[in-house]
């Protein structure tokens, strides 16, 4: 272990939403220069000096909803059919004729 009987005081807290990551985060480390066991070259380390550590990511995804509209054209055709059905009744008609006959039984002369 590289930190020995060392005082590590560690405080984090991370606040969020979908857009803003807030993060405070309080860390104490009290280092004795006689228990790192680094030996005589101790003095020649700068503690002023921030250690970078590597970078940490984080992903928010946010989720955007975007209404396209689409014009759709729908034209309409109305066909007509004209259906023509023929029907027949019968009309009828009449005619008279009038035949006349003529009896002829002789002539006057012949009723005396």
């Amino acid at each position: 272990m590289l930190f020995n009987n060392q005082d590590i005081d560690m405080d984090s807290t991370i606040d969020g939403n979908n857009n803003v990551v807030d993060q405070d985060m309080n860390i104490d480390i009290n280092m004795n220069s006689n228990t790192m066991g680094m030996g005589p070259n101790m003095g020649m380390m700068n503690t002023g000096t921030p250690i970078m550590e590597p970078v940490q990511e984080r992903q928010i995804n946010r989720t955007f909803v975007h209404q396209v509209p689409h014009v759709c054209p729908i034209h309409t055709r109305i066909v007509n059919h004209h259906i023509f059905k023929h029907t027949y009744c019968p009309r009828y008609t009449c005619c008279e004729e009038n035949v006349c006959c003529n009896i002829d039984q002789g002539s006057c002369c012949n009723f005396r």
